[in-house]
Parts: structure tokens; sequence; C-alpha cells
């Protein structure tokens, strides 16, 4: 359990209730990132590596917020969403990925020959100094204006009316449904020659689903579960891989303009093979790992038991089949069906009488 006391705790999760409206779960959803996007900021201010970790974690888990309602938040406001929030993600990376290629470099170079191990200092330093800009890039950032207004209009998002007062057991799978798709295309661009900014993009689609899926745990079961573990797993190998390409691409730029001594220079070289040779190996699990999750079916299971589930969860009790068949038929998956329909509204209205009260509950992130 995380001592949310801790400024430096992670992100808390939100979990949705099926009897919620769409509107007042992307409100509470939203609402909750924002408050985990803020405990970060102020944890992160005291330069350490953890904070700044997750209040890149906390920007990430509100786009994916975003994204999951973003068919009932209206499009001018979409759209600022949509632009800030990963520029707030990209100055926490840029110092975030200093310490990361710094900590790499150093457990590679333990493995060198122990008279090239102190050459390495150098290229720590320079990291630190990398570091030192772009936390000053993103502390000017956080004290900007742009900043501000992000944070008031998080704070009151502009939701749609129509749509957004069916309940969110109806439209749950249907909302997730596009982060599925995406992954599924990129993991589809995976081959030996494909560029790394491809794996790169399948993780941060991952990512997001995986975000996603957490925020209407209530829905799922033992294949909402597994998928979840699954995803998880996927998040980690690409993570790895990307880490070790960042650090790589680092190093040869630093070979490439530094006039470091040749010792280090020296050191510098077998670093780049090591890690090469890593990040062939870790490329190839990459593939493989995501061809196995596609021919689980699992995201297909995993979208089929939040259907169910969120149907059952608003079946009234006395209602008859051919009630429970009609909204059947209309949650179809045709595409034709925008993500929350209009046609769909009468039956959102028939269904709250009946549904069970809505209910949230947070919990830490792992």
């Amino acid at each position: 359990m995380v001592d949310e006391s801790r400024s430096d705790a992670p992100p808390r999760r939100v979990t949705l209730s099926p009897g919620e409206t769409v509107a007042d779960a992307a409100r509470k959803a939203i609402a909750s990132g924002v408050e985990s996007l803020l405990r970060q900021q102020r944890a992160a201010e005291s330069g350490e590596a953890e904070p700044l970790h997750q209040l890149r974690v906390a920007t990430r888990r509100l786009r994916a917020t975003v994204e999951l309602f973003s068919s009932v938040i209206y499009a001018a406001q979409l759209k600022i969403f949509r632009r800030d929030l990963p520029w707030i993600g990209s100055m926490a990376g840029g110092a975030r990925e200093c310490d990361v290629t710094s900590t790499l470099i150093t457990a590679r170079a333990a493995k060198l020959d122990p008279a090239l191990k102190d050459a390495i200092a150098p290229m720590v330093a320079a990291l630190g100094e990398g570091r030192k800009s772009e936390r000053a890039k993103l502390d000017e950032l956080l004290a900007s204006k742009r900043y501000r207004s992000l944070l008031a209009k998080l704070a009151h998002p502009a939701i749609k009316k129509v749509g957004a007062d069916r309940r969110l057991g109806i439209v749950a799978a249907q909302l997730v449904r596009p982060a599925s798709r995406g992954a599924s295309r990129l993991g589809g661009k995976l081959a030996a020659d494909a560029p790394d900014p491809v794996f790169h993009k399948l993780r941060v689609r991952i990512k997001r689903l995986r975000y996603e899926l957490e925020m209407i745990t209530p829905l799922g079961a033992k294949r909402h579960r597994k998928t979840l573990k699954r995803l998880e797993e996927l998040q980690e190998l690409l993570g790895t891989y990307h880490d070790i390409s960042v650090a790589s691409a680092w190093l040869l730029s630093y070979a490439e303009t530094s006039s470091a001594p040749p010792k280090t220079m020296l050191a510098a070289g077998a670093l780049i093979q090591s890690l090469s040779s890593r990040e062939s190996k870790l490329r190839r699990q990459c593939m493989r790992a995501w061809r196995r999750f596609e021919r689980s079916d699992a995201m297909h299971d995993t979208l089929e038991e939040i259907r169910r589930a969120g149907r059952l969860a608003l079946k009234p009790v006395s209602s008859p089949a051919g009630v429970i068949e009609k909204t059947e038929e209309e949650e179809s998956d045709s595409p034709n069906h925008p993500a929350v329909a209009d046609s769909d509204l009468d039956d959102a209205r028939r269904s709250n009488h009946d549904s069970m009260s809505s209910h949230s509950s947070t919990e830490t992130n792992p």
C-alpha cells in the first residue's frame, strides 16, 4: 500500500463504475488526473529522479483519460489537451532520459575491462549537465502561463450534452476500442528493419490502452486481469528496448562531438558495441511477444467481457428478455456506430432508472 501522504507517492489510479454517466466519469477521471499531476509537480521540485518519473507517469495517465473520453469533450478544448499534455511529458522526459541513460551506462560499464571503468566519468558528467539543462526547461514550463491555462481548462472540461448522459457500462468497450485498434495497427508494422520510433510508438499506445483498461476494472473479470498483466509485460519489454536505443544514440552522438580523453572514447566504443548486441536481441523479443499477444485474441475477448459485464450491471431486475436483446443489438461492433451515438440515448434513459448507484474507488499505482 502506498502512503499518499508522501510527496513522491506514485499517482493514484481512478476506477470508474458502470452506473456512472459518461459525463460524470469523465469529470471525475480528469479531476483525479489533475490532482496526481499537481502532487507530482510539487514532489518533482526536489529534483530527485523518482518524483520526476512519477510526474511523467501522471501526465501519461491524464493523456489516456482525455483520449478515453475524447468523444464527449468539445473539439476546441480537446485540441488544447492533445497539444499541451504531450508537451509536458516531453519536457519531463528529457530529464528522465538523462537519468536512465546514466544508470544504464554505469551498469554496463561494470562489465567492461576494469581499466576502462573509471573512463566513463566524463560521460556521466555530461549527462548530469544535460539533466540540469532539461530540468531548467521543465521548471520554466511549470511556471508558465500556458501551463496554468491548461490546468484551468482541465479543472472544468467542456463536456458535450449529447451522448454524455449515457451510462458508462453501456459504452465502455466502445470507448476503449480506438486505443486497441491503434496498438494493433502499430504492432503490424513491427519488423526486423522497422525504425526505432515504431517500437516506441507501440509502447506509448500500449500504455494508453493499459491505463484505459485500469480505469474500468469494475467491468473486467479474469480475461481483463490477464490482458492487463500481458500489456504491462509488453510495456516493460518495449521500455527496456527504448532505453537501450536512447542510450546507444546518446553514446554515438557523444563519440562524434566530444573531445574526451582517448580512454573515455575507447570506453564509449565498447559500450556502443555491448548495447548494440543487446538491442538486437530485444528487438526480436519485442516482435515475438507482440505476435503472441495478437494471436491470443486477448483484446477481442477482453472487450467482449467488458460489454457483457456492462449490460449485466445495468440490467433491470425485472427486465424482459426482449429489452436485453435490443440493447445487445444497439451495442454491436459495427464501425458505422460512433463511440457515443445519438440513437442510443433513449436506451440510456430507460436504463438510468434502474441502473446501479454510481460508485467509484481509488487505488494506488503499483
